[in-house]
């Protein structure tokens, strides 16, 4: 539990600001740190199977797609959290867990059908797989605010990140220095002693970390964009949870 904090500035309707969505993605991520990492570094597991570059193509593809739905049931699980957070309420693991249980099919469903159109957009090229990503960028929220099914959430998704997609693509960057990262830190663990158990829990550490962080900025980015498109307030948004 935290301690409740103030509930953000409103933003101006029509107002969708990156700085905006980092600086309340930092609060919310700052002063529950401990529990989201928690919930990311169990839903990061399946990463260590991405990480052998002999296996099985198969048995990659399963992986790939294992991470992406643990990755957004992570997201699922913390959504209430942050947006407890964000409204000023005490933030409570077991009740966030519950709220994100509630919707764990149509996040499996979301996330599998999202993971098969990203690799559609990114099989045919470069540039439609980033768009379809940016597309798709706070599907994960939709499904688990709004109640909606996958392919409703995907399309909801779409709707809201329309017109700010290239600020969403912004976002999207911070991915890269989170991958310089993770590659530095396998690159320092297997130069010590025990090498590879080293460099595959430095691997789990810090896709838990980067994984808290992406999941609150995915729930941060949503918040703003309803704000600015519906020019609705954190307790609107919220008040499915009541």
């Amino acid at each position: 539990m935290t301690e409740a904090s103030a509930p953000p500035e409103r933003l101006a309707e029509g107002e969708f600001r990156i700085g905006d969505v980092l600086n309340r993605a930092w609060s919310v991520l700052s002063r529950n740190f401990p529990m989201f990492f928690a919930v990311a570094a169990i839903a990061s597991l399946p990463d260590l199977l991405l990480s052998n570059p002999g296996q099985d193509r198969g048995v990659f593809i399963a992986a790939a797609l294992l991470s992406d739905v643990m990755r957004r049931v992570s997201q699922a699980m913390v959504v209430y959290g942050a947006f407890q957070e964000m409204r000023g309420a005490p933030v409570i693991l077991v009740e966030s867990l519950q709220v994100g249980w509630r919707r764990i099919l149509p996040v499996i469903g979301l996330a599998i059908s999202a993971t098969v159109l990203m690799a559609v957009g990114f099989g045919l090229l470069i540039v439609p797989g980033l768009i379809v990503t940016a597309m798709l960028f706070v599907a994960t929220p939709v499904c688990v605010v709004e109640q909606l099914g996958p392919f409703a959430s995907l399309e909801r998704s779409a709707q809201l990140t329309k017109g700010h997609r290239w600020k969403i693509f912004g976002l999207l960057l911070l991915a890269v220095p989170a991958a310089i990262v993770s590659e530095a830190v396998d690159l320092a663990m297997e130069m010590v002693d025990g090498g590879a158990l080293l460099a595959s829990v430095g691997q789990v550490i810090w896709d838990a970390i980067w994984g808290a962080a992406a999941a609150v900025l995915v729930i941060a980015a949503y918040h703003d964009l309803r704000v600015a498109k519906e020019g609705v307030d954190t307790e609107q948004i919220a008040a499915v949870f009541e």
